[in-house]
């Protein structure tokens, strides 16, 4: 009996231990930071250095202002400048360096002086909005991209504690400072959604068009305030607001579109919008965008000059163009490349037995996937394209993978979409607000919005936004807390323009 006792307590012993290990795996990209001193970053910080390229938003003189600009990290409050974070939630993650600043930033580890081949990037997320991505480069450095320039913090003081500053009070303060009530009660919401309809007016025939525009939806306390809408798609992002446009070119009976991304706070410089459209020039292509989100934009390209094939495209919206399509693993790793070789095999290629002994190629390309919503949700799905009977054709199929937040930052239902689907017989798709205050129902002709009551959808909408023809979500994107105003705000001056 000592002999089973003592090989019960070894096995017990030996599956902590992998459990742990398994837990440390796991947890190594997606670590929620403990309090205080064990933060990623903790303490007061100040702004010393600061590299600009290309990308920058911001003259030399307005990144030299930056210099000796304080940042205070704490796990109640971060600040940074005039800007803050309340309730901040930390998420870590470790990758490869260049892979990540070409990606996300189009720069080099040379550019920035970062010596590591691996990095340590800390995104920060408030109770109300994403704040900053934070590359550590050391215990006493780290570099924050604002408006495209990098600045570098290094370290002041390790315990802030010992500087006299009163989180609760500095807090308090700081939310008085917006001109919002302090009520935590008080519900504030805002959506900015994106919208593509087919135009069926200036459609010329077999050269498909989209019309894109976005409706901006601001509500207080389960009341709608405001409803505006504009031409074209304003996105906003993590260096500010861009608007998102597709060009379209008729030269010598040849039509190529050309998806142009502009940040609103500055001006494209010419030579490179140049540069961009005598590229698309090349390809003689339309453009039909799917999804757009934060940093990332999934698009079909379609050659109808080519027999009308159709290409599944995904890019970082900095690079949309200007370099290859990423693939599947670049944006789910490995266990993401899996899942789309498995979606292909189970629902392609398993029903194309007549196809093994043919020249018909249907292996599918990693480059092929893009987004698409599927009952309230946005889903990947992957696309083969091949020749049949000399014709371009192709089919999608399901890729059984959740969109990491890099992608899509909020994607919830809080109530099932079957309970949606019974409530509404005729909604088509669905968004629920963070602060599960608002639904925002599709169907055919209309945005019906909802308040909710109690965890469920109310009985009658409080307001009914006609949709056109065949129109579309390509975008959804929330704010609560005190960016609804302030993307009105942003809205009406880039509505007015």
């Amino acid at each position: 009996m000592k002999k089973i006792s003592l090989l019960i307590v070894l096995i017990l012993s030996m599956f902590m231990i992998v459990s742990c290990n398994m837990d440390s795996i796991e947890l190594s990209d997606n670590i929620e930071a403990p309090k205080n001193n064990n933060l990623p970053i903790y303490g007061k910080w100040r702004v010393e250095d600061y590299r600009l390229n290309a990308a920058s938003l911001m003259d030399e003189e307005k990144a030299k202002s930056y210099i000796g600009m304080e940042a205070l990290f704490h796990s109640e409050l971060i600040t940074m400048g005039d800007d803050y974070c309340t309730e901040p939630s930390f998420r870590i993650k470790n990758v490869d360096t260049d892979e990540y600043l070409i990606y996300h930033h189009k720069v080099t580890s040379d550019f920035l002086s970062i010596d590591s081949e691996k990095i340590e990037v800390v995104s920060i997320t408030g109770s109300e909005q994403f704040f900053y991505e934070f590359i550590k480069i050391s215990e006493d450095t780290v570099i924050v991209n604002i408006e495209g320039v990098f600045f570098y913090l290094n370290k002041v003081s390790d315990d802030i504690k010992k500087e006299g500053l009163d989180f609760t009070l500095a807090t308090e303060e700081i939310l008085l400072d917006t001109g919002e009530s302090l009520d935590e009660d008080a519900l504030r919401t805002g959506m900015l959604l994106g919208l593509k309809s087919l135009d069926l007016e200036n459609k010329e025939e077999g050269i498909e068009k989209w019309d894109y525009r976005t409706i901006f939806i601001r509500s207080n306390d389960k009341e709608i305030v405001s409803v505006y809408e504009m031409e074209d798609i304003l996105l906003p992002r993590k260096t500010g607001f861009w608007k998102v446009s597709v060009k379209r070119e008729d030269k010598d009976g040849k039509i190529n579109d050309n998806i142009v991304a502009i940040p609103l706070n500055k001006t494209l410089d010419k030579g490179a919008e140049m540069e961009t459209k005598e590229k698309e020039k090349i390809d003689n292509t339309i453009k039909n965008i799917l999804y757009i989100g934060n940093d990332y934009i999934s698009i079909e390209n379609i050659h109808y000059r080519n027999k009308g094939e159709r290409l599944l495209e995904f890019y970082p919206i900095d690079n949309i163009g200007k370099v290859k399509p990423l693939m599947i693993s670049d944006v789910l790793g490995e266990i993401g490349k899996e899942s789309f070789i498995e979606g292909a095999n189970k629902e392609i290629l398993r029903d194309r037995e007549e196809y093994k002994k043919s020249l018909i190629d249907l292996k599918p390309n990693e480059e092929s996937f893009g987004l698409f919503r599927r009952n309230g949700h946005w889903v990947f799905k992957g696309r083969i394209n091949f020749i049949e009977n000399g014709i371009y054709t192709y089919e999608n199929f399901n890729i059984k993978a959740i969109p990491p937040k890099e992608i899509v930052y909020y994607d919830e239902l809080s109530i099932p979409w079957n309970r949606i689907k019974s409530k509404i017989s005729n909604a088509l798709d669905a968004f629920i607000s963070p602060n599960e205050d608002i639904a925002i129902i599709l169907t055919h002709n209309d945005i019906l919005i909802y308040p909710m009551e109690d965890g469920e959808i109310s009985n009658r909408p409080i307001k009914n936004i006609e949709l056109n023809s065949t129109e579309k979500i390509i975008m959804a994107e929330w704010a609560i807390g005190r960016y609804p105003k302030l993307w009105e705000e942003e809205f009406l001056k880039q509505a007015g323009n």
